[in-house]
């Protein structure tokens, strides 16, 4: 398998919501490649959201070009098979008066796939999620950290080749944020492209390789996070992705 290929290219994206003058995104460009984690890093209202949006296809682009691989190798055998994406947005993507086992048989069974699949992705999905104690709760009685994990459990359901992340760990203990960074760097290793979107750096420098810094909707630096740690100018070393992260931004 080709752990380097591309999945996904986006070149000089740009989008204006109807009731703004100023762009949401502006000239932005990105490539994600499988076994790849790439960081989508900013402020608030920099665009990241809105960017996930463009490439999920749940906007289009006003400017600019999206272009996804139709097929990709599978990372578990020697398959040709079409292109799995998964996205995990920042809000609950689930039906919260359902239990964890019927929100994971739902959303299973709107794949198509056989029924003793679904049974086989569902009982993968709740094992390697930790979820069996909480199968038979009801999603909107479990904790922050349990519905952060069943949400990741229902993009997994998919068997992505791409996995896009959107601020997964808001709101949720330590314990379920350092599991469920853990579970996504076995995806990047097994061979999945993820695109992490976040604004905390310390997940960032313990996930992603590269990184996509965007301010005000414009890129400000991407690239190797290795790399842009050296300043081009005067050959400057910044101590750390926050010191990075301060400098592009320009935040006192």
């Amino acid at each position: 398998m080709n752990t380097h290929a591309c999945l996904l290219t986006a070149e000089h994206l740009s989008f204006v919501y109807p009731d703004q003058t100023d762009p949401a995104l502006q000239d932005v460009s990105l490539a994600l490649e499988r076994g790849q984690a790439l960081g989508l890093l900013g402020p608030n209202g920099s665009g990241k959201s809105t960017l996930i949006d463009l490439l999920m296809g749940l906007k289009k682009p006003q400017a600019g070009k999206i272009t996804w691989t139709r097929f990709a190798l599978s990372a578990s055998s020697a398959a040709i098979l079409p292109l799995s994406v998964a996205l995990v947005p920042q809000e609950y993507a689930l039906y919260p008066e359902l239990t964890c086992a019927e929100n994971l048989y739902f959303f299973a069974g709107m794949l198509a796939i056989s029924r003793q699949e679904i049974t086989r992705r569902v009982e993968e999905a709740i094992q390697r999620c930790m979820l069996e104690e909480f199968l038979n709760k009801r999603a909107n009685q479990c904790s922050g950290g349990v519905r952060r994990k069943l949400n990741l459990a229902i993009a997994l359901l998919q068997k992505p080749d791409v996995l896009m992340l959107d601020e997964t760990t808001v709101g949720i203990d330590l314990q379920s944020k350092l599991f469920i960074l853990d579970q996504i760097k076995q995806l990047v290793n097994a061979g999945c492209a993820v695109l992490f979107a976040t604004h905390h750096m310390d997940e960032v420098s313990a996930l992603c390789s590269n990184i996509l810094l965007l301010e005000h909707g414009k890129v400000v630096a991407s690239g190797a996070l290795d790399t842009l740690l050296i300043h081009p100018d005067k050959g400057q070393v910044f101590k750390d992705l926050d010191a990075l992260f301060m400098h592009y931004t320009q935040k006192p």
